[in-house]
């Protein structure tokens, strides 16, 4: 029996499924006497600091395994631990009688469900970390001490309906073969981490714990997102002969780490990263980028408040500036909206954010926090590389009302003698199919154009990526797809600007070598994904890549496109980059 899921980790797990039941902690709802209020306070107060405890271990048992980077997941949850609005809202609960298992627990699951509701897949997949919380603070309020799944006896794959991120830091990884869950996203904590120590998963497979007991073969296939329950004695065989496959395309990829991302006939393509936070930066130069891509800054903007000042927005963009220095940063300004709000700028709740209040249309109907950040951005210029893009540039008009405010910023600083790059390039992200037919207008005005596959795939195919009924739909080889990037390339060249690409697709070795087929200049991919599009691009020339991207443009469907990169390009990858392939 094969499950579908969303490919979470890549690689290949195989072997006995354990099944983990979901633990019912069974909260009950009594009333405190008026003499034990100040005591069950302190009791609550005690399960806080005893949950703080414990993500100070995972914290620093993942600092030793993987770096830094990966151990700033676990600060996330210690400071919810330590929010003084938690505090505060559980001691007002208790003070009117209520016990603190029921207080905390109520608190809990109205942030996770405001959560619930937000579209955006990045801040969405932030609720598993509450509900992480939520299960360890009840632990110790139950006294249940449980860690986990550090136990196992005996090599597995685990299936349970989640993990949360801190049971993934505690996976035994010499027993642990891969995890299976049925809600998850590839951008979650947990996913984050089961990446990060090389553990194959699967997530959002809905309705596999009713088919799964302890005792079944289960194989965890980490690059399709499928999940094999009992597979006969062939396909089993396959399956592992692709996972010792792919193993050994683990020490080649590190070594490429200090190699450009140059094709065998000589053709260098500029490969950055994408990242989220300013703790991200380590990672990018772990793996040897060429640069930041993408420094999405929403994280100044959510989970506070209060407004960020300019000050502290520029003593963060500088620091990234100086460490990635002399190799550039592009800092993309605020993508906000109306799924994805600070309460302190009173939006209101949209039906459909993605059509609505967001992006550069939110960002100009703010012009003194807007005009904040594009200050902050150009005062970090003079510490380093720095270039900046606007999100969900629509028109001409858009574009040329944010361009006048980097004008009103510069004459600002100017008068206060603050010094910034005055050639900072600034351009623009093409995420909308009105961008795309009027990509030549733009490219005429803006220094360089920025493509984000993520959202123009929706807008393009009138789709919602984040909606799984709608999942099969979401196709980054459709033909109107490929004809898009191919127009926005061809105009942004015209006006003689250098064009990349910063969604996902990128991240994809094969997509990868077509979008360079197509004439992209620059790959902006995550730092998990950036060794594997190197090699894949080191591998294929690129007069062979422009050759299969006119043949793919010739293509009237997806299919047709993906049987064509298959054909191609699978008997030039290396072995280790096609975990997808079913040869044994």
């Amino acid at each position: 029996m094969r499950f579908q899921g969303i490919a979470a980790s890549p690689g290949i797990g195989v072997g006995p499924v354990h099944v983990i039941i979901p633990e019912d902690h069974a909260v009950k709802d009594f009333p405190i006497a008026a003499d034990r209020v100040e005591a069950e306070i302190a009791f609550f107060e005690s399960a806080l600091q005893a949950s703080r405890r414990d993500l100070e271990q995972i914290r620093h048992g993942i600092a030793h395994e993987l770096g830094e980077q990966e151990a700033t997941i676990y600060d996330a949850q210690m400071m919810m631990v330590d929010d003084p609005d938690l505090r505060r809202a559980v001691h007002e609960s208790i003070r009117g009688r209520r016990n603190a298992g029921v207080s905390f627990r109520d608190y809990m699951t109205a942030v996770a469900a405001r959560l619930e509701r937000v579209q955006d897949e990045y801040l969405r997949e932030r609720r598993s970390d509450i509900l992480d919380v939520e299960r360890r603070v009840l632990r110790h309020l139950m006294g249940d001490t449980r860690q986990g799944l550090s136990g196992l006896e005996a090599p597995a794959v685990i299936v349970a309906h989640e993990i949360g991120p801190s049971d993934v830091a505690l996976l035994d990884r010499r027993r642990v073969l891969g995890f299976v869950a049925e809600v998850g996203g590839r951008t979650s904590h947990s996913a984050i981490v089961a990446r990060g120590r090389g553990i194959p998963a699967v997530v959002a497979v809905r309705g596999v714990m009713q088919h799964v007991k302890n005792g079944d073969l289960g194989i965890v296939d980490g690059f399709r997102g499928e999940f094999e329950l009992n597979p006969d004695a062939a396909a089993s065989g396959r399956y592992r002969a692709r996972r010792a496959r792919v193993d050994t395309g683990t020490q080649a990829l590190a070594a490429l780490r200090d190699l450009p991302a140059v094709t065998p006939d000589g053709f260098k393509v500029d490969l950055a990263a994408n990242i989220e936070l300013p703790a991200e930066v380590e990672g990018v130069l772990e793996v040897g980028a060429d640069g930041i891509g993408l420094f999405r800054t929403e994280f100044f903007y959510l989970d506070r408040a209060e407004l960020p000042g300019e000050d502290e927005q520029y003593r963060a963009y500088r620091a990234v500036a100086e460490r990635m220095s002399p190799r550039p940063v592009i800092f993309r300004t605020m993508d906000l909206g109306g799924d994805k709000v600070a309460s302190y700028l009173g939006t209101t709740h949209e039906t459909n954010p993605f059509l609505g209040y967001r992006g550069i249309r939110f960002a100009l109907s703010h012009p003194e926090v807007f005009r904040a950040q594009i200050r902050a951005i150009y005062r970090a210029s003079a510490h380093g590389r720095v270039r900046m893009m606007f999100p969900m540039i629509s028109s001409l008009e858009e574009l040329r009302a944010a361009l006048d405010l980097c004008g009103r910023a510069r004459a600002e600083l100017d008068r206060a003698g603050s010094a910034y790059d005055r050639d900072l390039e600034v351009g623009l992200m093409i995420e909308t199919p009105s961008a795309v037919w009027v990509a030549d207008l733009l490219a005429r005005e803006a220094r360089f154009l920025s493509i984000g596959t993520n959202d123009l795939i929706q807008y393009t195919l009138a789709m919602d990526r984040d909606n799984q009924r709608m999942s099969h739909l979401y196709e980054p080889l459709s033909p109107a797809v490929l004809r898009s990037l191919r127009h926005t390339v061809h105009s942004g060249h015209q006006a003689q600007r250098w064009v990349g690409v910063c969604g996902e697709m990128a991240g994809d070795p094969r997509h990868a070598i077509l979008l360079l087929g197509l004439g992209v200049d620059e790959l902006s991919v995550s730092c998990f994904d950036l060794p594997r599009v190197k090699a894949a691009l080191r591998s294929v020339p690129v007069l062979k890549a422009r050759a299969l991207a006119e043949r793919a443009l010739a293509c009237d469907h997806a299919e047709a496109v993906r049987a064509l990169l298959h054909a191609e390009l699978d008997t030039v990858l290396p072995d280790y980059l096609l975990g997808d392939g079913d040869e044994a």
